[in-house]
């Protein structure tokens, strides 16, 4: 009798910046990574503070456990700096930006132009929804796979991201 050979699977870390953001990455994770199928997805929550913070709190969680890739999820309302993307490529982390924010990325999903600045953006969203980003079941009525599959196409930032929750 021949012995069972278990399949391994892919690991991807994904980091984001706040409660929000994990609470959306863990969205993503009920849509595109059904038990048993493709990658193994951990998502952390870097509590802000920046994205200096973020990546090294992610430099940090790679330090620990060993994934095949790792995504870090930030805002673009603070610029990167050009140290802060070589210290994400020197560790194997791919930055996946946020325009200006979660809340103007959502906004550009649902395809509505997202405003400049961040404080406005959250407020749109939360006239536009209703809903509490911060719990990931809140997101399945606003945000169904079908939207998502539609928006990549024109969001190359959520292209990237979903590529890799589909390995």
């Amino acid at each position: 009798m021949a012995r069972y050979k278990r399949e391994i699977k892919k690991t991807l870390l994904v980091v984001g910046e706040g409660d929000s953001e994990k609470a959306f990455l863990q969205h993503l994770r009920s849509l595109y990574c059904t038990r048993g199928d493709g990658v193994k997805v951990t998502i952390r929550n870097a509590h802000g503070k920046g994205p200096d913070n973020v990546v090294n709190f992610a430099i940090r969680q790679l330090n620990v456990c060993s994934y095949d890739a790792c995504v870090v999820v930030l805002d673009t309302d603070i610029p990167w700096t050009e140290r802060l993307k070589k210290k994400a490529k020197k560790a194997n982390i791919e930055l996946v930006g946020s325009s200006p924010c979660l809340e103007g990325f959502l906004l550009l999903i649902l395809g509505t132009y997202p405003p400049e600045q961040s404080v406005q953006c959250k407020k749109d969203i939360k006239r536009f929804l209703g809903i509490d980003l911060t719990e990931w079941e809140s997101y399945a009525s606003s945000f169904p796979k079908t939207l998502l599959e539609d928006a990549r196409l024109k969001i190359s930032q959520l292209d990237r991201l979903l590529r890799y929750y589909e390995g």
